[in-house]
């Protein structure tokens, strides 16, 4: 049976991105596709996507989307002249067309999150049956989509074409629930029973992500170790319970990425290639980035530390500024790009502004300079409290930049410790969240920097691994198929 799958998230690259959904979103159907499902992929049409899509193809104007007491109209396109999985886009510019996908970043949440995204949550249904193209597996993706669980078991699966549709729902990061008002529940049209402590109701709230835990037909995560976690009250977030009562359904699947887009042999974003044999070019990328970024000539004798992250105190960002001074006293520069808590990007700020020959702060999403830190950087710094899987740490060990991180989630999951583990180790890890521990890592990482042969094995190990979106596909498309086993 050739498997048909839509996937149904908020974000995909190329299209729009904040995070590692899209990069999941848009790189797994690519690798399932490969392996002969015939995978669609259905997402909001923000202003990025317009950019990023080369044409757009029209499927179906005016589709009602009835929303409490209210019906909105959206549109939905067709990406043209596109190679690999066909995606579709909805159009409504009064939820979609915004500069940010969820928030501004003064004012916090949009208020209007819960009708844009049951919109795209309710839109799965016109869209296929317009095409006359029913998913056996409905593939969802964190709050945002995870209602669409719960709209399959209460009322698409009533109609002969969706009676044998799966859902899957796959968890990103549980952190981020989809929390509305109770009040709110008017809007999603499901019936009084939804709202229960069994379906989407939390503490007199409306909780869209469970509304997917408790309705999907099957549950993932992105790594082994965060499923284990999920399911203890420290890592649960209020629903490690309900995880536990659902565990039989839970499984970690790590993340993989995209090889194409990241190989320092064909990276169209780097002034150098280069590869485990011949890391010469790597060297030379290191150069040209501390030239870029302005550090003075003694740089090059120095550990290049990276953060490439959201800055917001699950990413650990509070642990470096903490270890900030101890970290000036070693023989290191340090840079770090990203956005986020605006109390945080001020501190790392007045840190560079502080240390004007060792730190460097870029506070922007620039995807060429990601790439560009990636390969020149020594050392990749993830420090995260907690860490669903992690994509930055598979990108450094392919671009040959040693990962220091803590050991949670996916970060434990996919380095193995040199500390204790000299000869098959791929970085170097941390146990407790505190300064003293990152720094006893970093520390251990900088003493074998200093030797220049251990540490090209080290590279070369760290280069040998794969994580590539195929591992994954093949375990998804096992998933895939067990669910829609008969």
């Amino acid at each position: 049976m050739d498997l048909q799958v839509l996937f149904c998230a908020s974000e995909a690259t190329p299209y729009a991105k904040t995070g590692g959904l899209a990069d999941v979103a848009g790189a797994l159907p690519k690798a399932l596709s490969h392996l002969g499902c015939d995978v669609r992929l259905l997402i909001p049409l923000y202003p990025s996507a317009k950019e990023a899509a080369a044409s757009l193809e029209p499927i179906q104007e005016w589709v009602p989307i009835p929303m409490g007491i209210h019906t909105y109209h959206v549109h939905l396109w067709k990406a043209a002249g596109s190679n690999g999985p066909t995606v579709y886009f909805l159009e409504k510019d009064e939820f979609y067309h915004r500069p940010h996908l969820y928030a501004h970043p003064q004012r916090g949440d949009y208020e209007d999150n819960a009708e844009r995204f049951l919109a795209l949550s309710r839109a799965i249904y016109p869209l296929c049956r317009h095409l006359d193209w029913t998913p056996h597996i409905l593939h969802l993706h964190d709050w945002q989509t995870a209602t669409a669980a719960a709209y399959l078991h209460f009322h698409w699966r009533h109609d002969p074409a969706f009676a044998s549709t799966r859902s899957l729902l796959t968890i990103h990061n549980l952190g981020y629930q989809g929390l509305f008002p109770g009040s709110f529940f008017g809007l999603t049209g499901l019936p009084p029973q939804a709202f229960s402590m069994e379906g989407m109701e939390f503490w007199g709230q409306c909780n869209f992500l469970k509304a997917g835990l408790a309705y999907s037909h099957g549950l993932t995560t992105v790594s082994p170790r965060y499923s284990r976690e999920i399911q203890q009250p420290e890592n649960g977030f209020g629903l490690d319970g309900v995880l536990r009562s659902r565990s039989a359904q839970l499984r970690g699947i790590l993340n993989g990425i995209d090889t194409s887009v990241w190989d320092p042999r064909t990276d169209p974003h780097l002034p150098a290639h280069f590869d485990a044999e011949h890391l010469s070019g790597k060297a030379e990328c290191k150069r040209r980035l501390l030239r870029e970024l302005a550090f003075p000539e003694e740089a090059e004798k120095k550990a290049l530390c990276v953060m490439i992250s959201r800055l917001v105190e699950q990413k650990g960002v509070d642990l470096i500024l903490q270890a900030l001074e101890p970290m000036m006293e070693q023989p290191l520069t340090l840079v770090v790009l990203g956005t986020g808590d605006p109390h945080l990007e001020q501190a790392l700020v007045e840190a560079e502004k502080a240390h004007p020959d060792r730190i460097r702060v870029r506070l922007t999403f620039d995807e060429p300079l990601a790439h560009r830190l990636e390969a020149g950087a020594d050392l990749f710094l993830m420090p995260s409290r907690y860490e669903p899987c992690g994509l930055n740490q598979m990108y450094s060990l392919r671009y040959g930049t040693i990962p220091v991180v803590a050991a949670v989630g996916g970060l434990d999951d996919t380095i193995a410790d040199v500390q204790q583990l000299p000869h098959t180790g791929t970085g170097f890890k941390f146990h407790r969240h505190t300064s003293h521990d990152f720094l006893a890592a970093l520390q251990a990482a900088l003493n074998l920097y200093q030797d220049r042969e251990k540490w090209r094995e080290l590279q070369r190990r760290a280069m040998a691994q794969d994580f590539s979106w195929a591992r994954a596909a093949r375990a998804y498309l096992d998933l895939y198929r067990e669910l829609a086993a008969p």
